[in-house]
C-alpha cells in the first residue's frame, strides 16, 4: 500500500504571486439613492476587488453652488470608519474610486444635490488571483475564455516543488494541462515541462523540481462552459509519512446539517451535502514522523482564532485522483510504544462547497 501525503504549506501566499491569462470581474451594481435633491447618479467599472465590497458615496459640500459640477463629495468603502477622500468634485464624466467602480451624475435644468445626499454601491468581488488562494472552495478563479488559459506563478527564488493542485476545476475530457518551469522565465523552451493527467474534482500532480517560476497551461476549446474555472491553487511540498496508516482505517459518507431545536421540542434542519470523513490509525511512527504531524499541526494553526486551516490529503500517492480538501480533527494525541516508535489516530472532514 503505497504512502499517504499530506498538502499544507503553499508556496504562493499572496496573490502578487500569481499572474493569470485573464480573469473575469466582479459586477458594479447600481447607485442606491438616498437623497432630497433631484441629480441622479449613475455607475460603471469592472470590479477588480477580491472581496465584496459596499461603497458610500455623500455630497459633502455646496458652497459653490448643488448643481453637478459645483457640489462635491467624498467616499468611503462600507467597512471603513474614516472617508477615503474628501471634496472630489463631481462631475457629468466618470470618477473612478477604487478597484475599477466609478461613479458620475446628469446634469440638466433644475437638477441639483442637498447636502448630504448619499449613495450605496454594491460591488461583487472579482474572479480572480485572490480567490485561488483564499482556502474557500466557494469562491475561486474564472477566466474570460478556454481555448488557452494559464496561470504563472513567481516564488521569489528558486524553491523545490513536489505537488501541484488546481481544485474543483471544470476541465473536460478532451482539455490539456501542461506543468512548466523555468528560471529566466522561458516559456517557449523552459527547462521543466510535464503533461498533466487530468484528474477530478481536482486536478492532481506529484513531481520533484526546484525553480523560481512556474506556469500553468491550460487548453480546453471543447469546454461547455466556454470558460475555465478552479477554486483553489497549491503548489509546494507534501508531507509523506514514512509508516502510511494500518488497513483497518475507516471511511464514512456523512450529511452536513445544521440542527435546531424549539422549545415546544420541534426539531428543523438542513442539509449541506455529503462528505468524506476519514479515521486513521497509523501504528508505527518514527520520531521523524511524529515531527511531520507537529509541524503540520503549527502550521495550518490559527493561534488568535484557535482554529485549524484545511489541508489536501492524498490517501494513496498512486491514487491522486482520490485527493480530499479536509479539516484535520482538533487534538493530535500520540502514543508512545516500544522500541521509540509511536502510534497516532487521525480524523479528517473533508471541506464541501455550498453549491455543489
Amino acid at each position: 500500500m503505497s504512502s499517504c501525503r499530506f498538502m499544507y504549506a503553499n508556496l504562493v501566499t499572496t496573490a502578487e504571486q500569481l499572474s493569470l491569462s485573464s480573469a473575469r470581474p466582479g459586477l458594479v451594481g447600481l447607485p442606491a439613492p438616498r437623497v432630497q435633491g433631484s441629480a441622479v447618479a449613475y455607475t460603471d467599472g469592472a470590479h477588480t476587488g477580491h472581496q465584496d465590497q459596499v461603497f458610500l458615496v455623500e455630497i459633502d459640500s455646496v458652497a459653490a453652488g448643488s448643481e453637478v459640477g459645483q457640489a462635491t463629495f467624498r467616499w468611503r468603502r462600507g467597512g471603513d470608519g474614516s472617508w477615503q477622500a474628501t471634496g472630489l468634485p463631481t462631475a457629468e464624466t466618470f470618477t473612478t474610486l477604487a478597484d475599477g467602480v466609478r461613479i458620475k451624475w446628469s446634469s440638466g435644468p433644475g437638477e441639483d444635490f442637498v447636502l448630504g445626499d448619499a449613495w450605496t454601491i454594491l460591488a461583487t468581488r472579482a474572479f480572480g488571483a485572490a480567490a485561488l488562494l483564499d482556502r474557500d472552495r466557494d469562491t475561486g478563479w474564472e477566466a474570460t475564455g478556454c481555448a488557452q488559459e494559464h496561470i504563472t506563478l513567481d516564488l521569489g527564488t528558486a524553491r523545490r516543488v513536489q505537488a501541484l493542485v488546481l481544485a474543483d476545476h471544470n476541465l473536460s475530457d478532451t482539455a490539456t494541462a501542461t506543468l512548466m518551469a523555468d528560471d529566466g522565465p522561458d516559456w517557449d523552451a523552459p527547462a521543466f515541462s510535464q503533461s498533466l493527467a487530468l484528474t477530478r474534482p481536482h486536478l492532481v500532480a506529484f513531481l520533484d523540481h526546484s525553480a523560481r517560476y512556474w506556469r500553468l497551461s491550460l487548453a480546453d476549446p471543447d469546454n461547455p462552459a466556454g470558460v475555465l474555472s478552479a477554486s483553489l491553487l497549491y503548489l509546494g511540498p507534501y508531507f509523506q509519512p514514512g509508516s502510511t496508516f494500518a488497513s483497518r482505517y475507516q471511511r464514512t459518507l456523512v450529511a452536513g446539517r445544521a440542527v435546531n431545536s424549539t422549545d415546544a421540542g420541534k426539531i428543523t434542519g438542513s442539509a449541506r451535502g455529503l462528505a468524506w470523513r476519514w479515521r486513521l490509525e497509523f501504528p508505527r511512527l518514527s520520531q521523524d514522523d511524529l515531527a511531520g504531524f507537529d509541524a503540520m499541526y503549527r502550521a495550518i494553526h490559527d493561534p488568535a482564532s484557535g482554529t485549524l486551516s484545511p489541508v489536501f490529503f492524498t490517501p494513496f500517492a498512486d491514487q491522486p485522483q482520490d485527493t480530499l480538501y479536509c479539516l484535520p480533527g482538533p487534538r493530535l494525541e500520540p502514543r508512545h510504544r516500544h522500541g521509540g516508535r509511536f502510534s497516532l489516530s487521525l480524523e479528517l472532514e473533508e471541506v464541501i462547497r455550498s453549491h455543489a
